[in-house]
């Protein structure tokens, strides 16, 4: 089943709040240290490197 929708929001319908300075920095940490746990290494060293033939 396909479901389309027509409701759009409204021209300028969003908020904006700053976030507090320690915060950031521990959503900055936190980011870091994911992408640094989960990398993804391009070339022959990825560990799911996969051959497909046909």
């Amino acid at each position: 089943m396909t479901r389309s929708c027509t409701h759009k929001a409204p021209k300028n319908n969003f908020s904006a709040r700053p976030v507090p300075k320690d915060d950031n920095g521990a959503g900055g940490r936190l980011m870091a240290a994911f992408y640094r746990l989960n990398r993804i290494i391009d070339g022959p060293d990825d560990g799911f490197l996969m051959k497909v033939v046909s």
